[in-house]
């Protein structure tokens, strides 16, 4: 219980004494035309969930000699990420850290997808071979900016996060082996939680109201695929390898739409639009927080399927195939709205 508590206690200081300084220092998001809110708002909700879990999780009762390089690429994340809020650093800056970030969890800490289930059904799961190594780095640098691209909606990050962390904790609780793993991500989820109490604005007024920055997003997504990694690890796979695109799913379907949909139309797949899903609901008329249930019950039912397919054994070609089949309807979906409006 210490652990939680202190979590709590600091990050809650946090976020209440940053809001100040982040106004007298310029870490704050302006609104413009792509954007929701009508005021500036701090940027420091991930600096607070970085700093408050990395105190909180010394009081752990477990070893974290095992985590010590998870802890190194956190640090790096969140330090590019909050240089990027502040100044707006060069893109290729925070892609060459996070490449160096993914190359150091895959080379020197053995995080790495070495099969991705039997999907042509031939009764055998398919083997990356010396292709693991770079799919596992892009992997890793995918989710990553999948996460920090779905960032644009008020509690849809955070929200999705704990929907992902839920899905890990109950598969470890139904499954044996990596015990150890259930105290971080209570104690992510404490914090995240904690930090949507702020990133709501009708629970704490719009003064309150701080934003994660990309120091949470990406902090966020970096610490989903290493625990998703992780818990596919060959013999021990706490969840089917062709489950574990579904369980982060919201976030991958919208970065591999914006990105087909922007090269498509003769546009960098990097350059900043109003093509996200959270922006199609809203162009479509519904509400701020209506949108905000809708994605976080889509991605409920895409975590799921995950869930399903990892305890009921699904075929992994299903499972695999079938995201490509969504991704493709919601792409036509897409198109077919913006040619009527």
């Amino acid at each position: 219980m210490l652990p939680y508590l202190v979590a709590i206690i600091i990050i809650t200081s946090l976020l209440y004494l940053l809001t100040p300084i982040a106004h007298n220092i310029g870490l704050i998001d302006q609104p413009d035309s792509r954007k929701q809110h009508s005021q500036s708002t701090p940027l420091t909700g991930g600096i607070s969930i970085a700093f408050a879990f990395g105190m909180a999780v010394l009081f752990l009762p477990i070893g974290l000699e095992s985590y010590r390089l998870l802890f190194f690429s956190i640090i790096t994340i969140v330090l590019i990420g909050a240089l990027d809020d502040h100044r707006d650093i060069s893109p290729k800056i925070k892609f060459l850290f996070q490449f160096a970030v993914a190359t150091v969890l895959v080379l020197v800490d053995d995080k790495v997808v070495l099969f991705i289930g039997d999907i042509l059904f031939s009764g055998r799961s398919q083997g990356l071979g010396i292709l693991a190594t770079p799919f596992t780095i892009i992997a890793i640098v995918g989710v990553i900016n999948a996460f920090n691209m779905i960032d644009g909606h008020d509690g849809l990050t955070g929200g999705v996060t704990l929907i992902t962390f839920g899905a890990y904790i109950l598969l470890l609780h139904l499954q044996p082996g990596m015990a150890h793993t259930l105290p971080l991500l209570y104690l992510l989820a404490t914090v995240i939680a904690v930090f949507l109490v702020f990133n709501l604005e009708f629970l704490v007024g719009r003064y309150r109201k701080v934003f994660l920055g990309d120091a949470g997003s990406m902090f966020l997504g970096l610490v989903c695929v290493y625990f998703l990694i992780n818990l596919t690890k060959p013999g021990i796979e706490i969840i089917n390898v062709t489950s574990a695109a579904w369980i982060i799913g919201l976030p991958l379907l919208d970065m591999m739409s914006v990105f087909i949909l922007r090269i498509t139309k003769g546009r960098s797949p990097f350059n900043a639009d109003r093509l996200h899903i959270h922006h199609l609901l809203l162009d479509l008329g519904f509400g701020k927080y209506t949108v905000l249930v809708m994605l976080l019950s889509l991605h409920l039912i895409f975590t799921l399927i995950g869930l399903l397919g990892t305890l009921y054994h699904w075929p992994d070609g299903i499972l695999f195939w079938g995201m490509f089949v969504i991704l493709a309807l919601y792409i036509g979906f897409n198109i077919k709205t913006q040619t009527q409006s």
